[in-house]
């Protein structure tokens, strides 16, 4: 299979899955208020499916890695995610809606770092930039969230379910399009996670990467809440989500030349100094042409984060254990950390509003000291 072949064909799966997050990542708390649920009910039902993933996740990582199967893995994901989201419209009460956004909230969030692993398996055999064919889905993302603003301008919250559930049949159709890249079953049984851990550098890299990312709980959880309390309509919350799309876009488009000339770690420091910079901000003022500025800083608050942990994965990691890795980096970051920082999140601002985001800041100051280590002993 040609490279330009395996390229296209990943790209479009990365361009349908992100329909799914540009509509549920801006506008699933909008979905949820509208259904009688609290701030901080709305945190625990989001923080409980980045938990959940974490079993779940590192699971079918382990299952990956010990088949050599990715494109199988997903579209079994890709079709009980769908199966459960239109199971969305049955739901009343807060614990259903906690047991439902659990289970597809978690199949949702797996189907990322299983992609992400499958495209290391390109990017090592096809020489395919990962930036490049990544870029694709925050594309989608902006389109999803953009329009989806536009759309929802007026409409009733329930307009929320209609266009995720559309987003997720989409995303069923690109999984099918998937490359089938295989990788040789592993003949070690024990534990990939395990092995993995046993790597003081890996476990240290990880840890860092993770709380950067967990910084943006915040953000996801009630930045929307937030702006519109301050006045400011779903049209114009849905151009501030794409803002910080595009950048990062623009930023997936040169990753590869960020990365040889600052390196791994200096791709940290960066997202560090970055995030204190956007939430102190984020904290203090909702002056719309501020938050537009701020937004668009995602482009290195969570890309080049990403950007180093896939290049850390790619390089360091053996292949046999790189879906493992893969669910260990989303495990911690956008699973155990991230969720309990959510759960955090949602009772601050229940109590005390934007003050939310100064805590974000306080991670990204914990990340950026953990990148300056991580420089200085060399790990990455």
């Amino acid at each position: 299979m040609s490279s330009p072949f395996v390229h296209l064909r990943i790209s479009a799966h990365f361009f349908m899955i992100f329909l799914g997050f540009g509509i549920f990542l801006p506008f699933l708390p909008l979905w949820l208020t509208g259904r009688g649920l609290s701030a901080d009910q709305i945190g625990l039902v989001l923080a409980a499916a980045l938990w959940c993933k974490i079993p779940v996740g590192l699971g079918m990582m382990q299952v990956a890695d010990q088949t050599g199967q990715r494109k199988t893995l997903l579209i079994a994901i890709s079709l009980l995610t769908l199966g459960g989201v239109i199971g969305f419209i049955w739901l009343d009460g807060f614990w259903q809606h906690l047991i439902g956004w659990t289970i597809v909230g978690t199949l949702l969030t797996t189907m990322i770092p299983m992609t992400d692993s499958l495209s290391v398996i390109a990017v090592n055999r096809h020489g395919v930039d990962y930036g490049k064919i990544r870029l694709w889905g925050s594309f989608s993302f902006i389109l999803a969230s953009t329009l989806g603003g536009y759309y929802l301008q007026g409409k009733d919250s329930e307009t929320v379910l209609n266009l995720l559930i559309i987003a997720v049949l989409l995303m069923v159709i690109g999984t099918a399009c998937l490359p089938n890249l295989t990788q040789p079953a592993r003949s070690n049984r024990n534990f990939a996670i395990g092995e993995l851990l046993r790597s003081p550098r890996t476990v240290a890299f990880f840890l860092t990467v993770s709380i950067m990312q967990a910084s943006h709980a915040g953000l996801y959880g009630f930045a929307t809440l937030s702006w519109q309390k301050a006045g400011i309509g779903n049209d114009v919350i849905g151009l501030l989500w794409a803002v910080g799309v595009m950048f990062e876009i623009l930023l997936f488009m040169f990753s590869s030349r960020l990365i040889s000339r600052l390196g791994i770690s200096g791709m940290l420091i960066v997202a560090g100094l970055a995030g204190m910079i956007r939430w102190l901000t984020l904290g203090t003022t909702s002056w719309v042409p501020t938050l537009f500025v701020v937004q668009a800083m995602h482009a290195l608050t969570f890309g080049c984060c990403h950007i180093a942990a896939i290049t850390y994965i790619s390089r360091t990691i053996p292949a046999p254990l790189s879906a493992s890795a893969q669910g260990l980096y989303d495990g911690l970051a956008m699973g155990f950390l991230f969720g309990v920082f959510m759960l955090i999140a949602g009772q601050v601002y229940a109590h005390a509003g934007d003050t939310v985001f100064y805590v974000m800041a306080t991670l990204s100051a914990v990340g950026f000291i953990g990148a300056i280590m991580l420089k200085k002993k060399q790990i990455a």
